[in-house]
């Protein structure tokens, strides 16, 4: 998961925001047709992947991985429809990650705070929050081959606001507890073996030198210029750099 946080100070934001505020009229809110010119540096932000599930994304239209631009908080007249408009409601996903897992869904701790200055989302946007504020990663062998996925951090309390994020986002997007889905057609709607087990065949070479305290194998790694570039892209790297991972 990728920490996107550094976008609202990019200086390509400010002149985009104000070219696209100019675009649409503000009573009206039709801003149809403008909203998505912030994907491009939301891509240039992310590396080109889904900040979600680190997928690398296309710009070709109605690919699992095309780039799309999701409200965060939903648009539709029952949800957000003030926040249609709003450059910070917006949230770069793979179209799976946005059509399939999080759809038009926004979780609260408390439905009776909605809107609120006291609303508490059980989803956070990367945008606005640190993933390596909430998660570990865990490499685990499966029958079935390797995976690598979210979990909550070890510190997190389990009576806590922030362990119900945790669990939240990883249900909801697919990237954990796959050892808790039986039944086949389950598995494969709620746990995302393809793009966890691609993942784990990044990094396991990595993680394995990084946990064995093998500095020449972790340097060697590392020193493959073009490697290097494609693992340094991944949000997951940080995970791996600062030792916020286990292997199981």
């Amino acid at each position: 998961m990728i920490d996107m946080r550094n976008y609202f100070t990019h200086p390509d934001y400010f002149s985009i925001k104000d070219n696209f505020e100019k675009s649409f009229d503000k009573l009206k809110l039709n801003c149809d047709e403008h909203w998505s010119v912030f994907t491009t540096l939301q891509q240039k932000i992310s590396n080109n992947k889904c900040p979600i599930c680190e997928v690398g994304l296309t710009n070709i239209p109605n690919k699992p991985n095309t780039a799309t631009l999701d409200h965060f908080r939903p648009k539709s007249d029952n949800m957000y429809p003030k926040l249609k408009c709003e450059p910070k409601n917006y949230i770069l996903m793979c179209s799976l990650c946005n059509s399939t897992y999080k759809k038009d869904d926004f979780p609260l701790l408390d439905d009776s705070k909605k809107t609120t200055v006291d609303e508490k989302p059980l989803l956070f946007n990367p945008t606005e929050e640190d993933p390596l504020d909430f998660f570990e990663l865990v490499f685990k062998q499966t029958p079935t081959g390797g995976l690598l996925e979210l979990k909550r951090k070890s510190d997190i309390s389990k009576d806590s606001y922030k362990y119900k994020i945790c669990e939240t986002m990883i249900k909801t997007f697919g990237l954990g507890y796959c050892h808790k889905y039986n039944h086949p057609h389950e598995t494969i709607k709620k746990c995302r073996i393809g793009i966890l087990a691609h993942h784990y065949i990044t990094f396991i070479e990595l993680a394995q030198a990084i946990a064995t305290k093998n500095k020449k194998a972790t340097a060697l790694i590392l020193k493959e210029k073009n490697r290097a570039k494609e693992l340094k892209e991944y949000g997951f790297f940080r995970f791996i750099s600062k030792n916020q991972f286990s292997i199981k």
